[in-house]
């Protein structure tokens, strides 16, 4: 029955996509002469039209797939597949979906083994942590979100697990860096000093270990996602919080009109925070 519902919504994103082709006098000359855009050899070759009717299907296609999943026809999962922000960065222009990858790719070294907490449909893993890391530990709680992650951001380097990190132990009993981003508001306050102290009991052993992460912060009227526990006020809670068990804590804020993001950084040596610092 889900499969067939999958297939439905399927067909309906690739009718719409279509019928715009249709529509489109260049792009119904791209469609209709695909073939040709092969060498004899059977090896792609540059061509521009070709390109362009990719980008502009894969962008009608996470325009529907964002409203499908976001647009309040249903209750939202609790992660997010970014491939939507990397296919329409062109349209949206919104960069806050890179800063995240970013500030925790800063603090990693080569070799160094991570733990990315609450990791989602495994983007980040993939694109920012697996070209340096010798080994990533990915958890999540929910089944679809490593299952997404298996199949779109599969990589050696990389191990997706299903866990529950309040109630599971890690992965490993050791780590370098822990990553936590876009999750720390799913738990209640109580939850978040749970979690906070198995991070220090992985990271305490290893010299320079870092925790690092981001979250919103809330909004004067309501949350910013139905599944949100605890929304942080302002940095200063943030940090006030991560300073009950790291000695060195620093945090960096970005705008946007469309959110208020906070970056944090914890570790027990001032060093590690570098530009947090």
């Amino acid at each position: 029955m889900l499969q067939n519902g999958k297939n439905q919504a399927m067909t309906h994103s690739s009718g719409k996509v279509l019928s715009f082709i249709r529509r489109v006098p260049w792009l119904r000359w791209t469609a209709r002469h695909a073939r040709r855009l092969l060498s004899s050899s059977g090896v792609l070759v540059f061509n521009e039209p070709l390109m362009r009717l990719a980008e502009f299907y894969l962008r009608c296609y996470y325009f529907y797939d964002l409203d499908r999943v976001w647009g309040g026809h249903a209750p939202p999962p609790e992660w997010f597949d970014h491939r939507c922000d990397l296919y329409l960065w062109s349209e949206l222009a919104v960069p806050f979906w890179v800063e995240r990858g970013v500030f925790s790719r800063e603090v990693m070294f080569e070799g160094c083994r991570v733990l990315d907490i609450c990791c989602g449909d495994g983007f980040y893993p993939y694109h920012f942590y697996s070209g340096i890391a010798s080994e990533v530990d990915a958890v999540d709680s929910d089944p679809k979100a490593i299952a997404h992650a298996r199949k779109w951001h599969s990589h050696p380097k990389i191990t997706y697990l299903q866990r529950d990190i309040v109630t599971d132990n890690f992965p490993r009993a050791v780590y370098d860096v822990i990553t936590w981003d876009a999750a720390i508001e799913h738990f209640s306050p109580d939850q978040i000093r749970h979690i906070l102290n198995k991070c220090v009991d992985a990271l305490k052993s290893r010299e320079g270990g870092i925790l690092c992460g981001y979250t919103i912060i809330a909004r004067d009227s309501i949350k910013s996602h139905p599944e949100h526990e605890h929304e942080f006020s302002s940095a200063g809670e943030l940090k006030e919080l991560l300073g009950e068990f790291f000695p060195c804590v620093g945090t960096i804020e970005t705008e946007y009109p469309e959110r208020h993001n906070v970056y944090f950084r914890a570790s027990f040596q001032l060093g590690r925070l570098r530009r947090f610092g």
